[in-house]
């Protein structure tokens, strides 16, 4: 049964309503958030859509496509090139999460032929011709006679249910397009085993476009790698009730909503911040050197950059050659893993030579 079917009868709960209730509040700051990171939106952007591509290959694709760690920031690179598969299919990744967030395009619309040029776009290069078709189905019309239909004449009518549904307006959008990643995953549109990456991936678009503008800002697929055997385990639940007739989305909603609000508490926090940065008047080099006195004895440059957002590569470059030069801190590793160890100075030991000599008055 899929999900669209009895979206009008699904009862909320009141966690799911407060919680929803609560991120449309925060929702409405949007504007004030792109007033504050105006200055540096750009980098912000892309730096969000070059997390996001990394985090998620990483939940979707590392189990079938392997890249090493010092790769993904090198692929980052226009100039570089993919060397298999794996790779790019992550310069893909790199190339749609830059038009998501970075390039002024159009609007995604949800129909056939936007779906059908993002599945490309995904996996061009990637998965051979045989893949990249729709997945067809067979139905008997006697003993013997059986005719095969294709998936695209039943996501075209889907997307007709969908549109019919939308028209309304008495859906919460959120949960119109959840009720659509669901139904997309589980009616395995492509011949290939990576719908449901493609199912989230539009769902996260939607969402995008759908005033949830936290994600300009902060990586929505890093945080979701946090969660993501929760993620899992609802979403497994779900595709066996959608089985047997009785899909509850609401966890999955809740889920979602809960990952959202999250967001925009992080991100109160890094406005604060990076307004502090703005306006501060010292050195920023000494106080990214603050910074890393408050930080763990090893710490990376994420670490830096989760504080600073603000701050450019090159600051925080010259600042950890300049306390690596003073002999304060010490690479422990290079590359896109590398870390640092605070050097700690202990005082010397006073030593004494012999025993100590005192004139009495003899």
């Amino acid at each position: 049964m899929r999900c669209l079917e009895k979206i009008k009868v699904n009862l909320v709960t009141h966690e799911v309503f407060n919680n929803t209730t609560s991120l449309y509040y925060e929702m409405g700051k949007n504007q004030l958030y792109e007033d504050i990171f105006q200055k540096n939106l750009s980098y912000i952007k892309n730096e969000v859509a070059n997390q996001n591509a990394e985090y998620f290959f990483k939940i979707f694709f590392s189990a079938d496509f392997q890249i090493r760690e010092n790769r993904y920031r090198t692929l980052l690179l226009d100039s570089s090139v993919a060397n298999n598969k794996a790779e790019q299919l992550y310069k893909n990744l790199i190339m749609i999460f830059r038009r998501i967030h970075v390039e002024n395009i159009e609007p995604f619309n949800l129909h056939l032929g936007e779906i059908n040029d993002l599945f490309n776009l995904l996996f061009i290069g990637v998965l051979s011709k045989e893949k990249l078709k729709y997945r067809k189905f067979g139905k008997k019309k006697g003993m013997f006679l059986s005719e095969s239909f294709s998936m695209r004449e039943e996501l075209e009518k889907y997307l007709e249910e969908l549109k019919s549904v939308n028209k309304d307006k008495v859906i919460e959008p959120i949960f119109l397009y959840l009720n659509f990643m669901v139904d997309f995953i589980n009616m395995e549109v492509f011949e290939m085993p990576y719908n449901e990456s493609l199912g989230v991936l539009i769902f996260y678009i939607l969402m995008v476009e759908n005033h949830f503008k936290a994600a300009n800002y902060l990586s929505f697929f890093q945080r979701l790698n946090l969660y993501k055997v929760d993620y899992q385990e609802i979403f497994n639940r779900i595709s066996i009730q959608s089985k047997q007739g009785v899909p509850d989305l609401m966890p999955l909603m809740n889920f979602f909503i809960n990952i959202f609000n999250g967001f925009y508490v992080e991100l109160k926090e890094v406005s604060r911040d990076y307004q502090y940065d703005e306006d501060l008047s010292i050195n920023k080099t000494d106080y990214i050197e603050n910074t890393i006195n408050k930080l763990p004895d090893v710490f990376s440059k994420e670490d830096i950059r989760a504080k600073h957002p603000s701050i450019s590569d090159s600051t925080i470059n010259r600042t950890l050659k300049r306390l690596s030069d003073a002999n304060i801190i010490r690479a422990i590793n290079v590359g896109r893993n590398a870390k640092w160890v605070k050097i700690i100075k202990k005082e010397a030991k006073q030593k004494f030579e012999g025993q100590i000599k005192m004139n009495l008055g003899e």
